[in-house]
């Protein structure tokens, strides 16, 4: 029996979904530069580099099987909202992520969900290395048949994950969870 959602959890899938909507649009138009590196990478970059902490986050407060919900109802969304609008790039984008994001985030699970009961922060890191790895190459490869951006991607995800696994250290030190 599936557990009720709380207001944390809620509020999480949300962002979730609404960050690889905007990320998606984002990728379909604009490029941005990566700070610290010189490097350019399609603007949703920031965007999914917080996804992939948003998926560990997740995962810890209500699974694995609602959390990869979430890749699909993304995709779908996109994918609705370039077809209402008449935006074929971003048709082309919502595919390639929704590719991208099964392959990466199921990946990043396996590795996030044995390291999560020594360290959290350490799962979160580790995953997001992994899942930003492998979401840019596919990600790129099927949405613009090129990996140009590869290394901007890469390293503007990876910015986001640093940032996420901080933040996850920081909460963890501020508001120890009990143990039982």
């Amino acid at each position: 029996m599936l557990r009720p959602l709380t207001r944390p959890a809620l509020f999480l899938a949300g962002a979730y979904v609404g960050l690889a909507i905007l990320a998606n649009w984002l990728a379909s138009a604009y490029t941005v530069n990566v700070p610290f590196t010189g490097l350019l990478a399609p603007a949703g970059v920031f965007a999914i580099g917080a996804i992939l902490v948003l998926r560990d986050w997740l995962q810890q407060l209500v699974g694995l099987g609602r959390t990869m919900a979430l890749v699909y109802v993304a995709g779908l969304l996109s994918w609705a909202v370039a077809e209402a609008s008449g935006w074929t790039t971003l048709q082309q984008v919502a595919v390639a992520s929704v590719v991208a994001f099964t392959v990466s985030e199921t990946i990043e699970a396996v590795v996030f969900t044995p390291l999560r009961r020594r360290s959290l922060s350490l799962g979160v890191l580790a995953s997001g290395v992994v899942g930003t790895a492998i979401d840019s190459w596919l990600f790129l490869t099927i949405a613009f048949g090129s990996l140009a951006f590869f290394w901007g991607q890469f390293f503007g995800k990876g910015e986001m994950v640093l940032v996420g696994a901080a933040l996850t250290a920081t909460r963890r030190a501020l508001v120890p969870t009990p143990t039982r």
